[in-house]
């Protein structure tokens, strides 16, 4: 078969990968310059960053796999996470079941039942309860008024911002799901590659291609051909090009711009899932900024979601000595951040940023970096498993693979990794994924 792939993110190359594996003829049709999609990386010190903050949980096991196959397990670290979590600007450690019954914000009953609410959510597995349940109802419901006040209401609004009150609680499920599977004891052990998440995108675009396959940047589809409603093929560059299926990998606003015979009722449906953009301000610096990789901000009057201070976390020789940190944020595609300069952003958070950390100021710093996506964070709704699409479209042979279909979990390269196996099987059932193997 011909297969068309849009997008090479790391799900659009998975899925390009085990196609061409089984003899098929794969092309990718990147739009931007370079592989990765939002898991991409820049050049820094001497190495490469990510954008956007990344990071591997080790029950991430889809990825994992995957990394086994390319021959880069040397690559991937398992290193220790330092969390914290500011109250009033002074940053406390928030991490361990220790940290917990230390933060003297919270009255001590409240800690213990906090912790006994992460437990509890860690350790279910049944998620379909929490769909029909928004976070705030079910949060306001089961903690404590003081932990919702100064944990909980502060971190849902600077995650979702005016949709704060609209995700269901099967989102958060996930979310604290899926750090209760990384631990081993009370610390939390998280994956970063040696040369970041590049290494792996170079790694498995290299495959992509050894397989047979071909990547073509640069290169945005106009239209994707449909006939009968069948996929005949797509328009790209003034040019018709014929393929037997399409994977659609890219994000849904694309695809229903560039797909106009969808069937109404199944546009409506896609239009169902809102989206928030990722802005991350990164800073070079001489020096720490704290001693925290993960610092959630819940200062209701900070206008940061979180600082993430990556040489906290992976080896500061990586890095040439210099010290990296993400101050990040999520916000509505209309937000004033997404029409300002990376110094005006600069120049309105410095305030933010000297109020955590008096001693901090430009002077620290040796450059820095703005990076932002418009399509970054869906807003899961209630009952979304009613309304999710499927990697089957209306349209015979196109086949969607975003994520849109990552539910209840987040978005993230192991999904993103698992999306292309199982939408690559239902192009062919032939496919075969490895099984992982600690």
């Amino acid at each position: 078969m011909k297969v068309g792939i849009v997008g090479a993110g790391v799900a659009g190359l998975t899925a390009a990968y085990r196609l061409a594996q089984q003899g098929h003829e794969v092309e990718v049709f990147e739009a931007s310059d370079h592989v990765g999609g939002l898991a991409a990386g820049f050049p820094v010190a001497g190495t490469t960053l990510e954008k956007y903050y990344h990071h591997l949980f080790t029950s991430d096991v889809c990825i994992r796999g995957l990394v086994d196959e390319l021959g880069i397990r040397d690559k991937l670290h398992w290193l220790t996470s330092q969390m914290g979590a500011t109250n009033k600007g002074k940053i406390y450690p928030f991490g361990t079941p220790q940290q917990i019954l230390s933060f003297s914000p919270l009255p001590f009953w409240e800690r213990v039942w906090f912790g006994l609410i992460g437990l509890y959510l860690g350790k279910k597995n049944d998620w379909k309860e929490f769909e029909s349940i928004t976070a705030v109802e079910w949060m306001k419901k089961h903690s404590g008024p003081n932990a919702w006040k100064m944990i909980w209401e502060p971190l849902l609004k600077g995650k979702f911002n005016r949709y704060f009150d609209k995700v269901a609680m099967a989102w958060l499920w996930a979310r604290i799901h899926t750090r209760f599977s990384s631990r081993k004891g009370s610390k939390e052990k998280l994956g970063y590659f040696q040369g970041g998440f590049e290494v792996f995108h170079h790694a498995l675009a290299e495959a992509v291609q050894k397989a047979g396959a071909k990547i073509h940047f640069e290169s945005p589809i106009q239209r994707i051909l449909v006939q009968n409603g069948k996929f005949k093929g797509l328009q790209i560059g003034g040019q018709e090009r014929d393929f037997d299926r399409l994977v659609f990998a890219a994000a849904t606003p694309i695809l229903l711009k560039t797909c106009p015979d969808l069937p109404e009722d199944y546009k409506k449906r896609m239009t169902q899932l809102d989206f928030l953009g990722a802005q991350c301000l990164i800073l070079v610096m001489k020096q720490k900024f704290s001693g925290m990789y993960w610092i959630n901000i819940t200062d209701p009057d900070i206008p940061i979601l979180a600082l993430i201070e990556h040489t906290n976390f992976a080896p500061l020789d990586w890095y040439q000595g210099k010290h990296l940190m993400y101050v990040a944020n999520y916000l509505p595609q209309d937000h004033k951040y997404f029409k300002m300069k990376k110094e005006e952003i600069l120049a309105e958070l410095l305030p933010c940023l000297q109020r955590i950390n008096p001693a901090f100021n430009e002077s620290w710093l040796v450059e820095y970096y703005l990076f932002q996506d418009l399509y970054a964070q869906p807003v899961v709704p209630l009952r979304y498993s009613e309304v999710k699409p499927t990697y089957e479209t209306p349209i015979e042979n196109l086949y969607l693979a975003n994520m849109a279909l990552v539910y209840p979990e987040d978005r993230g390269t192991n999904f993103a990794v698992d999306v292309g196996n199982k939408v690559s099987r239902l192009v062919d059932p032939a496919v075969s994924i490895p099984t992982f193997k600690e």
